[in-house]
């Protein structure tokens, strides 16, 4: 009877089907400056049309490729740090205290920023993310903020200070935005993520320093995938976590070294419509993308089961 009932209650378990890690498929890069090299590669993002941008800081460069990883273009951009991409295959990067606009094939756009701490202007931002509505958010690490704008840079609201309570932060070092509006903010030496309404209201926070299931060693990227589950890099673990998006733990993958997936202290990565991660995987000067998660598990209620519904 216990060996029933413990079966039972392991295929009751939360996400059953989604703990299986994902599996390693395919990688690119190496280091150096020739196109599909990387030196200190930052920042990546998958466009509408599976196109992955990686900001290659250290080369002062975006390079485009496709989803298998075939060299496409690449364009000038000083000591880029966060990319990301709209609907529409617009793409942003955060970069020298500035956020740019660009085409899907590099042409400039707009720009906006300059440095300094008013409304509009940045102390090293590292991040940008962008809502399905086109609102473009940055994670402005030294001035301890999260800042919003339209797609076309017009400033729209800012949350945060310095310090460690709710809706604080010491280092926001990434961000993400799901398909209902809500926007995760990694706060690397806090080892916590945030979660804030489209407008910067505090919703929770969940993370502690340690090496346990949901605790983290700085964690330095953050995005939410196909199913609104929150990848987390936790970058001095070298691993990448996922949580429910009320910050439940579903799993971990990764390990220290340079084999397939394994990490040498990545630091950003992005999802594709298909659910796929993609890693940038910065020591080791390549992206290495990973399978879908697995759907999860339907949760049945113990009474109903008693009562033999399905």
């Amino acid at each position: 009877m216990r060996l029933l009932l413990s079966a039972l209650l392991i295929s009751l378990a939360p996400d059953a089907v989604h703990a299986q890690s994902p599996a390693y498929l395919y990688s690119w890069g190496s280091a150096g400056a020739a196109p599909g090299q990387f030196n200190f590669a930052h920042g990546i993002g998958v466009g509408p049309d599976g196109s992955v941008y990686v900001g290659d800081t250290a080369n002062n460069r975006i390079q485009k490729f496709t989803a298998a990883g075939a060299f496409v273009a690449q364009w000038a951009v000083s000591f880029p740090s966060g990319v990301a991409v709209d609907a529409s295959g617009n793409v942003f990067v955060s970069s020298d205290d500035y956020v740019r606009k660009f085409t899907s094939s590099g042409a400039f756009v707009t720009a906006w920023g300059g440095t300094g701490s008013g409304a509009g202007q940045f102390q090293f931002p590292l991040d940008v993310a962008v809502d399905a509505n086109g609102n473009v958010f940055v994670a402005d690490w030294m001035n301890h903020r999260v800042q919003k704008f339209t797609g076309a840079g017009v400033f729209v609201t800012q949350w945060g200070t310095a310090g460690s309570g709710d809706g604080q932060f010491d280092e926001p070092t990434s961000l993400d935005v799901d398909d209902a509006g809500f926007v995760y903010v990694a706060d690397g030496n806090l080892n916590r993520i945030q979660k804030f309404t489209n407008d910067g209201a505090f919703v929770q926070a969940w993370g502690s320093p340690g090496s346990g299931d949901g605790q983290f060693d700085f964690p330095s990227g953050i995005a939410v995938d196909p199913q609104s589950y929150v990848l987390v890099f936790d970058a001095g673990h070298h691993r990448v976590q996922s949580f429910r998006p009320d910050g439940t733990f579903v799993l971990a993958f990764g390990s220290v070294g340079s084999g397939p997936g394994q990490f040498a202290t990545s630091a950003a990565l992005d999802t594709d419509a298909l659910g796929r991660a993609f890693v940038m995987d910065k020591d080791n000067s390549r992206v290495q993308v990973f399978a879908q998660l697995a759907t999860p598990a339907t949760r049945r209620s113990w009474g109903r089961i008693k009562d033999g519904w399905r």
